[in-house]
């Protein structure tokens, strides 16, 4: 809708505050009420927006959002495509790890790089993305970030010989993969502002993720009828043709950023990204070189000792800086249901990570089964994701009573893993009577408590927080399936054939895990009023706290 549009169907007059802003108010009603001095008859909801700079009605007028709906739409799949990319890169490189490790030369005990190199730096990196996205044109970190990927993915199929040019490639990988994330989150919100579309449009994105955590061993084990490298020159093809049609397809608006007297720099919170990067750094690798090493180990201990001071360090540092220079503005938190959003968050993505992992290694060195084999047989979870996701766009309510879809998505999961646990691995008609039904189940339950928790907390964060919030809810759900996979790791027995033994003490963790975090989500829960009162409440909170909004908008 063009600003002629709007001045044609509503004639908004400008009114000067007290304070000496300009407010654009939404309808001629509560302009005439300033207007004729009467300061006692003003609305609430117009005193509130009158001091705030921030006013939901000019979100309409964005250039993103009076782009022609075909037009956003084809955009979004993009956006999708980035996101399932960079989930690919994850859950696709697990089926080729035999193969890649022996080609580049990794001891047993260093194989789990190939995995955790591309998915350390990608959850380091993301609340940094999301500052840039928020401080600079998200349409350039977008497609810098998508055809970085494309090229570094390349190069990667190319260096097969050399382990340690493979891992930094992988690691570069997934910087380039972490700044498409919450650009798209920034970029998507602007383009959809209406609140009922856009939860609808952001339940396709999050679904995206889903479907590539299975199909990503669907690809990965189609190419490999070839040779793996086929992998990284299919994510390399998909990258460059939609990051160059990204170009092509998207405006430039430029930057959000106001000049203040700040400098840009400076509003980066470099120290804090550091911080932030050494926690999640430190807190992984300890999680990943305890069950290897074992737990008494150096590699495990120092490093997750480590771990809590400069977590304590950042969050100490983020709380005393201006909420504008933070990476993880202290703002965030006035966001109604934060917290419990954040926990949700780690319900969904342990459950793909755990199941997925345990089944994939059991096919494949028990059952002896090929890759596409075990491709196929977990392609259930990524059919079930897309159905759910589909579900949702009739179905709203999985994400706008989230009080009532998390704790029965949550249910899903628990009643999945029981029947992991009696599933033996699988075995002949077990994998019709126990994994079949919960990979159904389990997936379907993994995307609703997702919607419910990340959704909700991107929708209720004020759009110009967009970019920070996205990157937030990543990070979590990364954190969240690194824990559970080192709790699945210190668990498993050393006879991978005896399932009771190897896997299944693994699942009973994870039905505690879910169990709780779907509990706190019920108890703690605060009934929240719709999308633009709830931008309105937080803007307010943020203000009667005297600190600022967190970032440029």
């Amino acid at each position: 809708m063009s600003s002629a549009t709007l001045n044609a169907m509503t004639t908004p007059e400008k009114v000067v505050s007290p304070a000496g802003s300009v407010t654009a108010d939404r309808d001629v009603s509560q302009t005439n009420t300033v207007v004729n001095g009467d300061a006692e008859a003003q609305p609430k909801k117009s005193a509130e927006l009158s001091t705030n700079p921030h006013d939901d009605s000019a979100a309409y007028d964005h250039p993103l959002a009076q782009l022609g709906q075909a037009r956003k739409n084809f955009l979004l799949l993009i956006f999708s495509i980035a996101s399932f990319v960079d989930i690919c890169n994850v859950s696709g490189v697990a089926v080729a790890v035999a193969q890649i490790s022996t080609d580049i030369g990794l001891d047993l005990s260093q194989i789990v790089w190939i995995i955790t190199s591309y998915s350390l730096t990608f959850a380091s990196v993301l609340l940094f993305a999301g500052r840039l996205a928020d401080l600079f044109p998200a349409q350039i970190i977008f497609e810098a970030g998508f055809l970085a990927l494309g090229i570094i993915s390349l190069v990667t199929s190319f260096v097969t010989s050399n382990k340690f040019g493979f891992l930094i490639l992988r690691g570069i990988g997934g910087i380039c993969g972490a700044m498409t994330i919450p650009s798209a989150f920034h970029l998507l919100v602007h383009m959809f502002p209406n609140p009922k579309e856009q939860q609808a449009k952001l339940a396709l994105l999050g679904m995206s993720g889903a479907i590539g955590n299975v199909l990503g061993l669907v690809l990965a084990g189609l190419t490999m009828l070839a040779n793996y490298r086929w992998f990284f020159r299919l994510i390399a093809i998909i990258c460059l043709v939609f990051g160059i049609t990204t170009i092509l397809l998207l405006p430039l608006t430029g930057s959000p950023y106001k000049p203040d007297g700040v400098p840009r720099w400076k509003r980066l919170d470099l120290l804090g990204v550091v911080l932030m990067m050494g926690t999640l750094i430190c807190f992984i690798l300890s999680l990943t070189q305890g069950p290897i090493d074992g737990w008494s180990a150096a590699s495990f201990i120092a490093p997750f000792i480590i771990t809590f001071p400069l977590a304590i360090g950042f969050f100490f540092w983020e709380s005393r800086i201006p909420p504008k220079s933070a990476v993880l503005p202290s703002s965030v938190w006035k966001i109604t249901n934060a917290i419990i959003s954040s926990l949700g968050v780690m319900i969904a993505f342990p459950f793909w990570a755990t199941s997925q992992l345990q089944y994939a290694t059991y096919f494949q060195e028990v059952f002896q089964w090929t890759p596409i084999h075990v491709a196929a047989a977990i392609l259930p979870q990524g059919i079930m994701g897309l159905l759910i996701g589909v579900l949702s766009q009739f179905v709203p309510q999985i994400i706008t009573k989230p009080r009532i879809s998390l704790p029965i998505g949550a249910l899903l999961i628990i009643v999945a893993e029981i029947l992991q646990i009696f599933s033996d691995g699988g075995a002949g008609m077990d994998y019709w009577r126990y994994c079949f039904p919960a990979y159904l189940l389990g997936s379907a339950g993994a995307v609703i408590t997702y919607f419910a928790s990340a959704i909700n907390f991107i929708t209720y964060s004020p759009p110009e927080m967009a970019g920070v919030s996205g990157a937030w809810t990543q990070v979590l759900a990364q954190v969240g399936g690194a824990v559970v996979l080192a709790v699945q790791a210190g668990l498993e027995g050393t006879d991978l054939a005896n399932w009771k033994i190897s896997s299944a003490r693994a699942f009973y963790f994870q039905i505690g895990w879910t169990a709780l975090l779907a509990i706190q989500y019920v108890v703690f829960y605060k009934k929240p009023g719709t999308p633009e009162e709830e931008h309105i409440a937080a803007r307010k909170r943020i203000a009667d706290a005297g600190i600022d909004e967190g970032v440029i908008a």
